[in-house]
């Protein structure tokens, strides 16, 4: 099959009626050639030549469609080499009494199976003026077809498999129409389905946009009307400051994850891989996050393996134990505490974030590292917009990595990263 579609041409490269044209170009090359030792064998010498000659030229219609594109010229050709073909055919094999009527009704059948729907009239009204022409030639002028079989027995035979070859052509014909239409039927759903899902992803996408981060947006104009146009106390100042800092510096995590994410989707992951320590590459952004932690008063502990190295992408990595760090932070009481690990297990690194939790047991979904699954706000009422898992996922995923989760049956929840270790 894989051949065939060689022959008649990709779905990529042309059309439906275009790739049927082309089978049905085949079809007729390859009738052709049965015709001419089997006219021969019946004694049709002419006939058997002029299946040659035929075949020749349709040979040609078929490599100008096929090769040279010149798909409109090559169904010219074949409309006129066809009709030209049986019209000589009909003076040459015993007219009304031989088979060249059931080769036009072939014609007829092919020429509508590709030719555009706007020429079928014309087509129809060719084939039955021919058709009808040539009966009326032979009805007042019998002298100008000559009765050619030599027996009974050749005539039938002739007929016999006339029959057979015309039937057999339009039954291959209309299987090749419909299979590429189940093909072409079968790649637009695919395409629909693949486009409905990217379609509820953007809607689900705009969702978030409007809804998470409108909320942390308004905070903070709040706070700053607050600051320029009320007459507060210093310590309500500086809480407000606070409360200011903690709702940009989330605001702007939930729009680099955003951002992370589209990137992604239009344009595809382009990253690649190397030797990294994980000390050098992750504890600047665990110490950052230790400093964010204390101001809700949670102790982050961490433990690094200095020895380590991963294969992996800096820049993901980084986002990757961004999202697990903070959302740690986002799910911890103040007074509770983070642990860091990472170390080698067998010829994989393992990075653990594990939270002491909001104090009471924690059950999560296993869609949580899908879009479909919902943001929660944190124990100090931060937002979030449901894509840091996601993209923690797809970027684990993507350096040969894999990312699960354990939830503790007292309180908290630990979530691991494994990556291929560097040898």
């Amino acid at each position: 099959m894989k051949n065939w579609h060689r022959l008649t041409g990709y779905a990529s490269q042309f059309e439906l009626t275009t790739r049927v044209f082309h089978s049905v170009c085949l079809l007729v090359i390859a009738a052709l050639a049965y015709n001419i030792p089997f006219n021969y064998y019946v004694g049709l010498y002419k006939i058997a030549l002029l299946s040659a000659g035929s075949m020749a030229a349709f040979m040609v219609v078929y490599y100008a469609s096929r090769f040279k594109r010149k798909t409109p010229l090559a169904l010219l050709l074949f409309c006129i080499t066809g009709d030209l073909l049986f019209i000589i055919n009909y003076f040459l094999n015993s007219g009304i009494d031989g088979p060249t009527d059931l080769f036009f009704i072939l014609t007829m059948v092919v020429m509508i199976a590709v030719m555009p729907v706007k020429y079928y009239w014309m087509l129809v009204l060719s084939n039955f003026s021919i058709v009808l022409s040539l009966h009326a030639v032979q009805y007042y002028s019998p002298g100008l077809v000559p009765h050619t079989y030599d027996t009974m027995q050749h005539r039938y035979t002739d007929i016999s498999s006339a029959y057979v070859v015309v039937v057999g052509l339009i039954l291959l014909s209309f299987y090749f129409i419909r299979r590429n239409y189940e093909l072409e039927k079968k790649s637009a759903e695919q395409k629909t389905s693949v486009m409905k899902l990217l379609n509820e992803e953007k809607n689900k996408l705009f969702s978030i946009i409007s809804h998470d981060l409108r909320a942390p947006l308004s905070n903070v104009q709040s706070y700053l009307e607050l600051l320029t146009e009320v007459d507060i106390s210093h310590d309500e100042r500086q809480e407000i400051k606070k409360n200011l800092l903690n709702s940009t510096r989330y605001t702007l995590d939930m729009m680099n994850n955003v951002l992370s994410w589209s990137k992604n989707q239009m344009s595809g992951l382009k990253f690649s891989l190397s030797a990294l320590s994980l000390h050098e590459v992750l504890l600047p952004q665990l110490l950052l996050f230790t400093n964010i932690a204390s101001s809700k008063n949670i102790k982050v502990e961490i433990a690094i393996d200095h020895s380590i190295k991963a294969m992996a992408n800096a820049d993901m990595l980084q986002l990757i134990v961004r999202n697990l760090i903070n959302n740690a932070i986002k799910f911890t009481l103040p007074g509770g505490h983070i642990n860091f690990s990472a170390k080698q297990e067998g010829d994989c690194c393992l990075l653990a974030v594990k939270d002491s939790g909001i104090g009471k047991p924690v059950k999560l979904s296993g869609n949580i590292f899908y879009l479909d699954a919902r943001s929660t706000r944190g124990t100090a009422n931060e937002n979030g917009v449901g894509l840091g898992l996601v993209l923690c996922k797809e970027f684990t995923e993507a350096q040969q990595g894999s990312i699960w989760f354990e939830c503790d049956p007292v309180s908290g929840t630990t979530f691991f990263v494994e990556l291929p270790i560097y040898n």
